[in-house]
């Protein structure tokens, strides 16, 4: 699903871009939202002046367009014909993580994975999914689990279990994590992966 998170990181910016200081973004970003039939009408600078007349869905659907799609759900079908055409091995099941009493521990929550992300470039930490949300732990939460936070592997993943830079790396991670009693079982991954490829649809 690369390219369902990498859309919707697409899709968080150009949303925030409608609402810049800066007048030559602000106006790039409504030409982009004027090309779609529901704001074609607005104009650019009557949603420059009502940014709250764009919609998160509308700057999905922006980008899907961008990319040939004829909207955002076109898009997701797309990508979950490919994914479902994927062969699967075992899987990471983070809502594991939490059976153990991990209160002590402080994650940053987040709704959206660019947010996250955000986040883990700007404090560091550990980034996983949880159902429709994104957490962001520190190292003692991954020990308490039973793994190795040192492990050099979670750096060569960029400490991101979303969008991991190394899938060897990843692989390796996954095996060790499912060692430690939190796979998911196989029938169940395709869910979860259209779980996290949902977060962002329309309503």
């Amino acid at each position: 699903m690369r390219h369902v998170r990498e859309a919707k990181i697409r899709a968080s910016i150009l949303h925030k871009q409608l609402r810049s200081t800066d007048p030559v973004v602000a106006r790039a970003a409504a030409r982009r939202f004027c090309r779609l039939s529901s704001l074609s009408t607005k104009g650019t600078d009557a949603l420059i002046a009502e940014p709250d007349l764009v919609r998160h869905a509308h700057a999905l659907t922006v980008i899907a367009v961008e990319d040939g799609y004829d909207s955002w759900s076109a898009l997701l079908a797309s990508a979950r014909a490919e994914d479902a055409a994927t062969p699967t091995g075992p899987s990471v099941d983070t809502e594991r993580f939490f059976l153990r009493k991990m209160s002590a521990f402080w994650n940053r929550w987040f709704t959206t994975y660019a947010e996250a992300r955000e986040s883990l470039e700007q404090v560091g930490g550990y980034l996983f999914p949880f159902r429709d949300q994104f957490f962001v732990c520190e190292a003692g939460f991954v020990e308490a689990l039973g793994a190795d936070p040192a492990d050099q592997d979670w750096a060569r993943i960029g400490f991101d279990w979303i969008e991991p830079r190394d899938a060897a790396a990843y692989e390796r991670l996954t095996r060790r994590l499912v060692a430690l009693g939190f796979g998911s079982a196989l029938r169940d991954a395709p869910t979860r992966r259209q779980k996290l490829a949902d977060l962002a649809e329309p309503s």
